[in-house]
């Protein structure tokens, strides 16, 4: 979520920071491109630049991690006339926000919103009587804390069911209880 948009390139981490479009480049590369391409793991992005653009540019190597590399680095001649130093922004989602650290936006980047079930408004609607919604709710999502349940997270309860005493106590029909 932290954004480094490349000014100089004196102070942002050629590997570590997310400063291109591809994100961090050890992540895109892995844990041996320091290694095949003879870079430092603490090398910034101004220590890959020669005057001429990037390191790799007339190189002729074949690898495929130069290739990568060449293809996923921007422009050099910006970075190489930039005067402005390295700023680095908060957004959460890639393509909005403004750059300002908001726990609001945080939070729903790292929690979406979930989708709608189509039973929600049988359950959640303005008449309910909210201890039957809260049930229905806890069904619906198969949460119900039943006999057969309390048996499989290793509790010694009886499993059949209090009110008729004639069968096992489960939220699942008997007849599929039978094949399971």
């Amino acid at each position: 979520m932290l954004f480094c948009e490349v000014g100089s390139g004196i102070t942002a981490s050629f590997w570590q920071d997310n400063w291109t479009n591809a994100g961090p480049l050890i992540e895109l590369i892995g844990e041996r491109g320091p290694q095949i391409t003879g870079l430092s793991i603490d090398a910034v992005v101004a220590d890959v630049l020669t005057s001429d653009g990037w390191r790799w540019d007339r190189s002729r190597s074949r690898s495929p991690v130069i290739a990568l590399l060449k293809d996923t680095l921007p422009n050099a001649q910006e970075i190489i006339a930039s005067e402005v130093d390295d700023n680095y922004v908060w957004i959460p989602v890639r393509g909005r926000g403004n750059g300002c650290f908001s726990v609001s936006e945080t939070w729903r980047a790292l929690h979406p919103f979930p989708l709608e079930v189509p039973w929600h408004k049988a359950v959640w609607f303005a008449g309910r009587i909210p201890k039957h919604a809260f049930i229905t709710w806890i069904a619906a999502r198969d949460r119900m804390v039943t006999r057969d349940r309390l048996i499989r997270w290793g509790l010694s309860v009886p499993s059949t069911c209090v009110l008729c005493t004639g069968r096992e106590e489960s939220r699942l029909p008997q007849e599929i209880l039978t094949r399971l």
